[in-house]
């Protein structure tokens, strides 16, 4: 949600909001108390400010234009904002942070740049397309985009290796004898999920295996409706992969939801892998193999590159950071 939105479920101004996040006084003990809790429901962090020699401040914005962001592993924001919030804080910066819609963004921007206190920007840009690039042209402050390349723009990025980690789990599954190889795909594109749909495709083809559009289910990456999804492909399809990869932990776990429900073992009948490693990943029965995205790394790194940035660097660098892979029992070797 955003601070809007916050406050109109609080019932309070967005002021008030805005005084909680910052740790400002002012706002009587329970109504913070009410506050503090939605706001950190929602991802965001309330401001310390009992440090009197801060440098300055690291503004980090999450960017949500579909509100498909929230259905992410919502893990995977905290870990990027807990591995950026701690550098910043060894480095002597506060970090904060704003959830901005489209609509907002302008005036947002434009209240940063009049703010003397801050160092930069770091933008979560899951959501964000080639359309909104526009939006921070003229910003006048160190940016740098987190989870997507945005190879179309000369901006600072930094992102995880998609096509790489996509490629690398179908040659996993491969290696475990299977032949018949689905993806499941995200409908939604966001955070890199077009890529490693690419990587997927680019796997099939340096191992001499062909791509069968009956095999590729795209699935929403809401999990009540990837399991529906899932389900429906099952009923109808007339031949099915021994394995897939799926486009995010999310859609892996509903579709494995469904995979059970019609019937199917996993992994005996049909292995999955998926992409993140968040924690759904150890809740599900089997637990997921998966290909683990370093968040906490990649914060600590995009924290390093602004400041880089704000003490003079002018290279736009766009850096992509490698994932892991990680076994769980979602996946084994073919049967028979």
């Amino acid at each position: 949600m955003t601070l809007r939105e916050i406050s109109d479920v609080a019932g309070v101004a967005t002021s008030t909001v805005s005084l909680v996040l910052n740790n400002k006084p002012g706002v009587r003990k329970d109504t913070r108390d009410r506050i503090t809790k939605l706001l950190l429901q929602n991802g965001y962090t309330i401001r310390n400010t009992d440090s009197g020699d801060s440098k300055g401040e690291i503004k980090f914005l999450r960017y949500i234009a579909s509100g498909h962001i929230s259905e992410r592993n919502e893990d995977f924001y905290v870990r990027l904002l807990n591995g950026a919030e701690s550098r910043a804080r060894q480095e002597g910066y506060n970090l904060s942070i704003a959830n901005i819609g489209m609509d907002e963004l302008p005036s947002f921007l434009s209240q940063l740049e009049n703010q003397h206190n801050i160092l930069g920007v770091l933008v979560l840009a899951s959501e964000l397309q080639k359309k909104n690039i526009p939006l921070f042209q003229n910003f006048s402050l160190p940016l740098i985009f987190l989870d997507r390349q945005l190879d179309e723009a000369n901006v600072n990025t930094l992102a995880t290796s998609n096509i790489a980690g996509a490629y690398e789990a179908v040659h996993y599954l491969y290696r475990l004898g299977h032949r018949k190889i689905g993806m499941l795909r995200g409908q939604v594109d966001i955070g890199g999920i077009v890529e490693r749909s690419v990587g997927y495709r680019r796997a099939l083809r340096d191992l001499n295996l062909p791509y069968n559009e009956n095999y590729i289910v795209d699935i929403d990456i809401i999990f009540n409706t990837a399991v529906k999804q899932m389900e429906e492909y099952l009923n109808s399809a007339k031949d099915l992969p021994t394995a897939f990869f799926a486009a995010n932990d999310i859609i892996a776990a509903g579709c494995i939801r469904a995979i059970q429900d019609c019937g199917y073992r996993v992994p005996e009948d049909i292995s999955v892998i998926g992409f993140d490693d968040g924690s759904i990943c150890s809740f599900t029965s089997p637990p997921i193999t998966t290909m683990r995205v370093p968040c906490d790394r990649i914060g600590a790194i995009a924290v390093e590159r602004l400041l880089s940035i704000a003490s003079g660097s002018q290279e736009i660098i766009k850096s992509c950071v490698s994932t892991t892979l990680i076994e769980r029992q979602s996946t084994a070797p073919l049967q028979g």
